[in-house]
């Protein structure tokens, strides 16, 4: 349907698909001249109630399906937290802070101003490792993610995505909310590294769970990484959490953290 949508002129880039009617998608025709397969009302209608939901789905989501530079799943969700709506992420003093953060690191200079309001937002946190000094915090997100953030929506490209967004009046929601919430899940702070196949959920429904929670899931492993859950068949993900002595869960123990 994609790949006619596009053929048919109908759709030139995905935010097209919001000005799409029943009509036209009904009418689409899915093979060719010669052997036409026509959409079809029903189908047609389906289609659109889909792209319908599509509008009041989560910030988070919003800012993955933009397929910005270095913002998967996991750092959108960050980004989410801490900001009401797109152009708040486009404008973030939270992003814009960070840079400025390690900007004054690199030049020795004093960034103790900087590093307290970063904390204060909850978008920080004071480093743990004795090496560094007082006032070396560790962000939600750090400066590679943060600039090219910025970058994105300062480009005409991301310029345009906003401008359009607005034109057809789709507004993500906020989940801001859930910073205030963090502190009280169980999970918070917690980092999961997923390897193998589990017995009777998905990756990304352990994903879910974890998220829901408060934890984190990351796609390696190393010694900030609190458990490994592991399935039949687990990679070399498996063998470095033995070396690091990092927990190990199968999916019956996870089950019963979760329900703990």
């Amino acid at each position: 349907m994609a790949d006619k949508l596009v053929e048919r002129g109908l759709v030139r880039e995905p935010l097209d698909l919001f000005e799409l009617k029943v009509e036209q998608l009904a009418k689409l025709n899915l093979g060719t001249e010669e052997a036409p397969r026509v959409f079809g009302q029903k189908n047609a209608t389906k289609a659109i109630n889909a792209i319908e939901r599509a509008r009041t789905l989560p910030l988070s989501r919003w800012l993955f399906a933009l397929a910005i530079p270095d913002v998967g799943k996991t750092t959108a969700m960050q980004l989410a937290r801490f900001h009401d709506n797109i152009d708040d992420v486009a404008h973030s003093q939270l992003l814009g802070g960070v840079l400025e953060y390690h900007e004054k690191r690199e030049q020795k200079e004093d960034a103790k101003e900087i590093a307290e309001r970063l904390i204060k937002a909850g978008f920080a946190k004071q480093s743990k490792s004795k090496a560094e000094k007082k006032h070396d915090i560790v962000t939600e997100v750090g400066p590679a993610v943060a600039q090219s953030v910025l970058d994105f929506f300062a480009s005409a490209i991301g310029r345009k995505i906003l401008q359009r967004l607005k034109q057809l009046g789709i507004t993500p929601k906020s989940e801001r909310a859930s910073v205030q919430k963090a502190a009280e899940l169980p999970l918070t702070g917690k980092t999961f590294v997923l390897t193998g196949v589990l017995p009777s959920m998905t990756r990304e429904e352990a994903t879910q769970k974890i998220e829901a929670l408060g934890g984190r899931v990351s796609s390696s492993v190393s010694k900030k990484t609190d458990y490994v859950l592991a399935g039949a068949q687990p990679g070399s993900k498996f063998d470095k959490a033995k070396h690091l002595g990092i927990r190990i869960l199968d999916e019956a123990e996870f089950r019963k953290m979760l329900a703990r």
